[in-house]
């Protein structure tokens, strides 16, 4: 009778890119629920409740602040949730790289099309 393991040692486990991006994909769906949805709902009511609050809500985003840039982290996780989401719609209606070489592809492409995007995302929000 073969053994076992007593405890799995997560450092030494290799995942391929699509069980990455699937973790990931549930991970940054918890985070957009559970924060930026109602940080979004929050900055919705707050700059709607009159024209000086939303003119401060415009100033403080436009500005480099510890603020801002958890809106925008919180933007880019919905953002990259948004594509993991559209990649598993993708595999499950298309049947399109359903593959594990095509689903690596596909997630390995996901995960470079966001995060050149965001970069992009940043720079024309700051520069």
């Amino acid at each position: 009778m073969e053994e076992r393991p007593v405890y799995l040692d997560l450092t030494k486990i290799r995942l391929p890119m699509s069980a990455f991006s699937s973790i990931t994909h549930r991970l940054s769906g918890m985070y957009a629920f559970f924060v930026t949805l109602p940080v979004m709902l929050y900055l919705i009511y707050f700059s709607t409740s009159s024209k000086s609050n939303f003119e401060n809500l415009i100033e403080s985003l436009s500005s480099v602040s510890i603020f801002s840039l958890v809106i925008y982290l919180s933007l880019l996780i919905l953002w990259y949730h948004i594509l993991t989401g559209i990649r598993h719609l993708i595999m499950d209606f298309f049947h399109i790289g359903e593959s594990l070489h095509g689903s690596n592809n596909s997630a390995i492409f996901v995960i470079v099309f966001w995060f050149i995007t965001s970069i992009l995302i940043l720079l024309y929000i700051y520069l």
